[in-house]
């Protein structure tokens, strides 16, 4: 009896832990109130000033660019470096680079939403073991995939990225990446 009791507490430990781990914080609920939006209408340039991509403040379609597309937000560098496609995933790898001083980073990939031809919308996938749960400390960075779900389309003329992560600040990505001649990686 002791040893199933000791068992459960052990087992309930490890779920809080987790669960405090995948939401990047203790305070979970703050996420209900203050949720963060990632809508298809989203505009490039409007999360903070991109370095490296042209922002579209105009609200028209999004300038498509070309891989490696990079886009820095107060701070934080997230870098699309290719994309796989398979059966049941569509796969970005990304390197998020934290050049804050004081912020750690979380990623919750569960609000990645990859959007194909101006049609097809899709979350992310189940499966992001690169990223689910990861932190990334002051000056430091992590490269890996992010998967969402699978794309219809045979054929990609275009893919808008989105994703979100959180610190002292939610900060929003968009990358409009152009697919015409882009040889997708394959498993």
């Amino acid at each position: 009896m002791v040893k199933k009791f000791v068992l459960g507490l052990v087992c309930g430990s490890i779920v809080f832990t987790g669960a405090v781990l995948m939401n990047g914080t203790p305070n979970a609920a703050q996420d209900i109130d203050h949720p963060v939006s990632i809508d298809s209408n989203y505009v490039v340039g409007t999360a903070g000033e991109n370095e490296k991509s042209t922002p579209n403040k105009s609200g028209s379609e999004p300038q498509l660019q070309k891989l490696p597309v990079t886009q820095t937000n107060n701070g934080v560098e997230v870098t699309v470096h290719s994309i796989r496609r398979t059966g049941l995933t569509t796969d970005f790898e990304i390197t998020i680079k934290n050049r804050t001083e004081k912020e750690t980073i979380t990623i919750d990939p569960s609000r990645l939403v990859v959007q194909s031809n101006d049609s097809s919308k899709v979350g992310a996938s189940p499966t992001n073991p690169d990223f689910t749960g990861a932190t990334i400390l002051p000056g430091k960075e992590r490269h890996g995939w992010i998967s969402g779900q699978a794309l219809t389309e045979k054929e990609l003329d275009s893919l808008i990225v989105e994703l979100s992560l959180d610190g002292s600040e939610q900060r929003a990505f968009s990358f409009a990446i152009d697919c015409k001649n882009l040889k997708f990686r394959t498993l």
